[in-house]
């Protein structure tokens, strides 16, 4: 008979004669992997969660101050297409009136002091003229002088008629002027100003 005696102290000879338990091995290795990977997926997840939350909460700020713009700017949208308006109807009353005005000071140049005037009748793009001159002559040369005036695009032939007034001979008289529109005066205009 054989009797062994192992002499070693005793911790070290149970870990020797215990073996190596590859399935313990595995499965410890497989719990602290599943735990490493849910730690990480877990951290991974409450920082994209967090990032989201920032991001949501940016945008919704973004949303609310692109709002308030939006706001003042269809304020401002619409005071300003007032003001188009306004620009609009003064610009219409221009293109109206200004031929008429314009007409109205080349008249005070081109009148004689042998021609004075009793009627002037202006409607759009048309002047009716009538009064009274000493002669044909100055009715004639009423008329070219307001030839030249840059508003005025043409001169009717006048119709005169000698009468006696007062115990003088004088010529009535009546013609019309065709006025030019308000782009045709504007560019006449730029090209005075250009001369001066």
């Amino acid at each position: 008979m054989k009797i062994k005696l192992d002499l070693r102290p005793q911790s070290y000879a149970e870990s020797v004669s215990r073996g190596v338990d590859l399935a313990k091995i595995v499965a410890t290795v497989l719990v602290l992997s599943f735990l490493v990977v849910s730690l990480t997926s877990f951290g991974y997840g409450f920082y994209l969660s967090n990032d989201l939350k920032k991001q949501r909460l940016a945008l919704q700020n973004r949303i609310e101050a692109l709002q308030v713009q939006n706001i003042k700017l269809g304020k401002e949208l619409k005071r300003l297409q007032e003001k188009e308006a306004d620009y609009q109807s003064a610009l219409s009353l221009i293109e109206k009136e200004l031929p008429s005005i314009e007409f109205l000071a080349s008249l005070e140049k081109a009148l004689p002091e042998s021609v004075w005037l009793e009627k002037i009748s202006i409607s759009k793009g048309k002047v009716d003229l009538s009064g009274k001159a000493f002669t044909e002559n100055d009715v004639v040369s009423f008329g070219k002088a307001l030839l030249d005036a840059p508003v005025v695009k043409a001169v009717g032939f006048p119709v005169t008629n000698r009468v006696e007034q007062d115990g003088q001979s004088v010529v009535t008289f009546s013609l019309s002027a065709f006025l030019g529109e308000f782009k045709d005066l504007r560019s006449v205009l730029r090209e005075e100003v250009a001369a001066r």
